[in-house]
């Protein structure tokens, strides 16, 4: 996702660390604005990796339990861009409100089904494991080539 923000910023002939030092003006307030790729460019996008990861811890409990693949990735897709538009109305305009304002709005978007889309297919490949019923027998004797330490033989 944050590589294709990066990109749109390129595409528009800005610098790449535009969007994570938009996201680093968090921290920096108005001196992320001025400054090349720096502090505020790593605390952006650490920032960045904190929100996507929480989304998809989120996604994963609440979608974790559905087996077919493509209803996973449509509520995937769906989850990314509901995040967009709320993260744009309620959260970026609490915490920041220089995020939705300098962003572009349709890579954004893009980037946010891209990562809702993909938050799905993870889903699929990762989903929730299955326990063995059956559980291994224990034996008295341990299962090592070595003897113990206090054995006495």
């Amino acid at each position: 996702m944050l590589a294709l923000l990066i990109l749109g910023s390129l595409l528009r002939g800005h610098v790449w660390w535009e969007i994570p030092n938009v996201l680093g003006s968090t921290f920096y307030g108005s001196r992320a604005f001025r400054s090349g790729p720096g502090m505020a460019t790593v605390s952006g996008a650490a920032l960045h990796f904190v929100i996507t990861g929480s989304i998809g811890a989120l996604f994963g409990l609440a979608c974790g339990g559905i087996q077919q693949g493509r209803r996973l990735v449509l509520l995937g897709l769906m989850a990314g861009i509901i995040w967009y538009y709320l993260g744009a109305a309620v959260f970026w305009s609490r915490i920041n409100p220089w995020v939705p304002a300098i962003s572009s709005q349709p890579i954004a978007i893009l980037s946010h089904a891209v990562f809702g889309a993909c938050l799905g297919r993870m889903g699929r490949k990762f989903g929730r494991p299955t326990l063995d019923p059956k559980l291994p027998e224990e034996s008295s004797e341990p299962n090592t080539p070595f003897p113990a330490p206090n054995a006495v033989e």
